[in-house]
């Protein structure tokens, strides 16, 4: 017995020392392309306004087709005619609450570059509610049905067609019960982030967790592609197959861009690669109007394909008003759905997994070092609180990173704050004009269900892709992934078929099972992070060491940025005539001097930490209430403090 562990502890110390290599091999090389492609504006610094507005605009339009897609899907979860004004409504929310919730992770949470949108996770529980009796959404004539989301005689979650009406709870109803609830599942990550329980959490989730969590997401959304398609396939289809040619075969393609002030240099930038979403939508949109023009489109109402003409909504537009303001209890006051809020739960863990590993990528693309604990504390408090505030102002979803966002920093090679913080007014300036909610509520349903059908699969696949830190050549890992992909996706089905038999005769109690057993994210990961903690096998099996380096393989700033921060338009001089290699020496000690408390602490609490139980707050800086101290030291003993 002495042998084996022996033999184990050899084999998991060997096998550490291949990932340590091939983990140095990753960063010595990602230095080396770092070197070569500095940043031009750094963390700290701040772009003229004129390239600021236009990086700006860049990270809001790619966030608008996420933005429009997920308040489109919850107007109709919540039965809403396509002519409802409540569908702008619900647009500017969420634009209101994407910039809002950006300021505030950029400035005072994790204080990267973060942008913030609305998280896909909560379409899932949404759907499970869609099974409870009261929740439902049925047809006014049977003559115009559509299929049912559910297998069997349940009703459609998405309404695409204006001859629904809503059965039990009305529209307002439903609306101050998921604000409710959303509110108090919010309360979970706050907690999270508030108490400081990231790394005991994450120390018990690995990517055999993470990855039936997220792949089920996508996977369970299946079936809207196909409601949305139906009201007309080819225009449906046209939307898929153009953001594939987008985002696939036309990614090396640069678009020249005017430089922004005298003697700037014109930009290439990969436009089909950053906005093949929104690109996809414009092009059909604008393919839809030119058949809705020449009448190509019916233009009876009682036709399916009447809703890919693009004046089919226009009643959208006439009933709201031209400016509007988000405020809390704009829908009425709260209410709390059991059901809704333990769904709602499901999906805030979900998307708080998801966002501690944006934000080792957003530190990576900064050029940075890794978020410490209290910053990532931080960041998770403010999204919950943001989270909180969505749920009050009625956006019945919870705001999270967005990876997309993150890919911008890399490629426009600006990591300022500003920028994110003049992305996040420019949103809340959106908001408040509701015409152009309204116009942009507009977009016919085929098209969102183009967009779906590959942004649902690449959700999925975003999900399976963490297991290449696991060893899936194990029988155990292999039985965990599959037990826990299957239940999530069989059980739900079979609440949906033979949900009677699960019956305890407590309304309430009914509820709380069909939402619980019927989100699979939530069942498949709780199954996964059981089986994956209580089966016996290795970190290295498990996929735990492989998993924590991808995410601590900090980049050291001091290394990174040898290029100078601005383009050369200098013919080899400094402004100021100093050789070009002294100004990048200079460069370099600016670099230098980007310290982690530069990065991560909220300056305007370094001088408010009057006492040493501050350092019990797992969100501040453990180096602050030091410093205060030695501030105040210094003040006795009258020696003046020249630390900055």
């Amino acid at each position: 017995m002495g042998e084996k562990n022996g033999l184990d502890q050899d084999q998991n110390s060997k096998a550490i020392q291949v990932l340590l290599t091939e983990t140095n091999d990753e960063v010595v090389m990602e230095t080396t392309e770092t070197e070569s492609h500095a940043l031009r504006y750094r963390l700290t610094e701040i772009p003229p306004i004129s390239v600021s507005v236009f990086i700006a605009l860049q990270h809001v339009l790619i966030s608008l087709a996420s933005a429009l897609t997920m308040s489109s899907v919850i107007s109709d979860a919540l039965c809403a005619d396509l002519g409802h004004s409540i569908r702008a409504r619900l647009f500017g929310t969420t634009l209101f609450m994407q910039g809002l919730c950006t300021i505030c992770q950029t400035l005072i949470g994790v204080r990267l570059p973060v942008f913030q949108g609305p998280s896909s996770s909560f379409l899932v529980p949404l759907i499970a509610l869609s099974h409870i009796p009261g929740w439902a959404c049925v047809e006014s004539e049977p003559s115009h049905s559509v299929s049912d989301y559910a297998m069997g005689n349940d009703t459609l979650v998405a309404n695409v067609t204006a001859d629904y009406h809503p059965l039990g709870l009305s529209l307002e109803d439903k609306l101050q019960q998921l604000s409710g609830s959303l509110m108090v599942a919010s309360l979970v990550e706050v907690a999270i982030g508030g108490i400081g329980l990231i790394r005991p959490i994450l120390h018990r989730i690995g990517p055999l967790t993470v990855a039936p969590t997220i792949a089920l997401i996508g996977l369970s959304l299946f079936k809207l592609p196909v409601i949305y398609a139906k009201y007309n396939p080819a225009i449906a289809l046209g939307s898929a197959v153009l953001v594939i040619i987008f985002a696939l075969y036309m990614t090396k393609i640069q678009i020249p861009i005017p430089g922004c002030g005298k003697g700037s240099k014109r930009t290439n930038l990969p436009i089909f690669q950053l906005l093949p979403i929104l690109l996809a939508m414009i092009v059909m949109w604008i393919v839809c109007g030119v058949l809705t023009v020449t009448n190509a489109l019916p233009d009876d109402k009682s036709h399916p394909f009447y809703y890919s003409r693009t004046d089919a909504k226009m009643s959208i537009i006439r009933n709201t008003p031209w400016f509007q303001i988000t405020y809390p209890g704009q829908f009425g006051p709260p209410s709390i759905s059991v059901a809704a809020a333990i769904g709602f739960s499901a999906a805030v863990l979900s998307s708080f997994v998801e966002s501690v590993g944006d934000y080792y990528a957003a530190a990576k693309c900064c050029h940075v070092m890794p978020p410490p604990d209290h910053a990532m504390s931080r960041g998770i408090f403010i999204e919950g609180v943001g989270s909180f505030l969505s749920g009050a102002v009625g956006a019945c979803h919870a705001t999270t990173s967005y990876s997309g966002n993150i890919a911008m920093l890399s490629l426009t090679k600006t990591a300022s704050r500003s920028v994110l913080v003049l992305a996040g007014l420019i949103l809340v300036a959106l908001s408040l004009v509701g015409k152009v909610a309204a116009c942009l509520a507009t977009l016919p349903p085929p098209i969102l269900g183009g967009v779906l059908l590959v942004v649902l699969g690449l959700l999925a696949t975003l999900g399976i892709s963490t297991l290449k830190y696991a060893d899936m050549t194990s029988n155990r890992n292999l039985l965990v992934t599959g037990v826990a992909f299957m239940s999530g996706l069989s059980v739900p089905t079979f609440l949906e078929m033979h949900g009677d038999m699960l019956a305890t005769g407590n309304e309430s109690a009914d509820q709380v099972i069909r939402v619980v057993l019927g989100t699979p994210m939530f069942l498949g990961g709780v199954i996964a992070l059981i089986l994956d903690n209580t089966v016996p096998g290795t970190d290295i099996e498990r996929g735990i060491i492989g998993w924590k380096m991808s995410h601590s393989a900090g980049k050291n700033p001091s290394k990174q940025d040898d290029g100078p921060i601005m383009p050369d338009t200098s013919n080899g001089k400094h402004k100021d005539g100093e050789p070009e290699q002294q100004s990048r020496k200079e460069s370099r000690t600016k670099v230098q001097e980007l310290t982690e408390d530069d990065v991560y602490a909220f300056q305007p609490l370094k001088g408010r930490l009057s006492s040493s139980l501050w350092r019990f707050v797992p969100f501040l800086p453990p180096n602050a209430v030091k410093q205060m101290k030695s501030n105040e030291n210094d003040e006795e003993h009258g020696t003046p403090n020249t630390r900055v």
